[in-house]
């Protein structure tokens, strides 16, 4: 078996990157916490306002909009901002009926919203800040 040198340089360099690496992993799972209203992933692939009722590790447990009960990942959550730097032509996802979240172009923005030309050809309408991701 081959002796492999490695320098105290090199070693601090990974222990470095590592470090560093968890450092971003913890950032990103802190995104989330109890209270928040978010945009949440569901089984059909689309996303519903719920709000976040527990972390558990690299798991929130939501409470959708509509009463049902979830646990999702952090790549399944969208933070939803409370007033959103919005533009014409601006792409996003908004609440257009109910709870659930469909794409759109925005076509107004308004004070507390913006109008919103959804892509599967409904009508235009009103999405207020607080259901709106950019």
């Amino acid at each position: 078996m081959k002796k492999i040198k490695v320098s105290l340089a090199a070693v601090s360099a990974i222990m470095f990157l590592v470090s560093a690496m968890a450092a971003h992993n913890c950032e990103a799972a802190s995104k989330f916490a109890k209270g928040m209203t978010v945009a949440a992933k569901w089984t059909d692939d689309n996303y519903y306002l719920a709000k976040i009722k527990a972390v558990n590790g690299d798991k929130y447990d939501v409470d959708y909009a509509d009463g049902t009960k979830g646990t999702v990942t952090a790549d399944q959550i969208k933070e939803i901002p409370a007033k959103s730097k919005l533009a014409k032509g601006d792409k996003v996802l908004a609440v257009w009926a109910r709870a659930k979240f469909y794409s759109g172009t925005v076509v107004e923005v308004k004070p507390n919203g913006a109008i919103v030309k959804w892509d599967d050809g409904s009508s235009p309408s009103f999405a207020p800040f607080g259901k709106i991701i950019k």
